[in-house]
């Protein structure tokens, strides 16, 4: 299921609001959207906790909840600002986003590519699970687990983007919207929580 949880993030931090010259009708749109998300994927968490079985169908449920919140996230906005949102996400997300069906689709990935990708993004899945299971039993602190998360999407997000030919980086630059001259925005926790927190 293609289903970046970064959009969720990034629709509410301010400077891609105004990156996307978003009108306060959609700013308020969203954000009742996003307040009604952020409530029903903390319920389905909570459910999560009970034991394995219920962690796997939690982690299926805020699967489809994103998908959905995605969707109609999209629809609030035009064709030119969905097109924008979808450069931020990539330069903010960098190689981390290419575990996206889509993206590979786009860059026309190999088998062989497809597959390392699956493999590295199942590898830092695990590694954040395990990361923020410390955290739940109170092993780590919360900074100790957001630098850890970090560090692991920035790991993968490098390893992810090692693995492309030089044509599909130019192709990804082109993507991001860098090669146009276009601003790049930067936050490094958006691409954190929305990864590995639930969002």
């Amino acid at each position: 299921m293609d289903s970046p949880a970064s959009m969720p993030v990034l629709l509410g931090l301010d400077g891609v609001r105004q990156e996307l010259r978003m009108t306060p009708v959609q700013a308020g749109i969203l954000d009742s959207m996003q307040a009604e998300y952020k409530s029903r994927a903390k319920q389905i968490m909570a459910i999560g906790m009970a034991d394995q079985d219920a962690a796997l169908r939690a982690d299926w449920d805020v699967s489809s909840l994103r998908k959905q919140y995605n969707a109609s996230a999209l629809g609030v906005l035009t064709p030119d600002q969905q097109q924008r949102l979808m450069e931020l996400q990539r330069q903010m997300l960098g190689g981390s986003l290419l575990s996206s069906v889509t993206e590979q689709k786009l860059l026309g990935l190999s088998s062989q590519q497809r597959q390392q990708l699956t493999s590295l993004a199942s590898s830092s899945q695990a590694q954040a699970t395990a990361i923020n299971a410390q955290a739940q039993a109170g092993q780590i602190s919360s900074f100790h687990k957001g630098s850890e998360l970090r560090r692991i999407q920035q790991q993968t997000s490098d390893q992810m983007m090692a693995l492309l030919t030089s044509d599909q980086k130019n192709q990804w630059k082109i993507l991001s919207g860098q090669k146009s001259g276009m601003p790049k925005i930067h936050d490094p926790d958006a691409s954190t929580k929305s990864l590995f927190e639930g969002y």
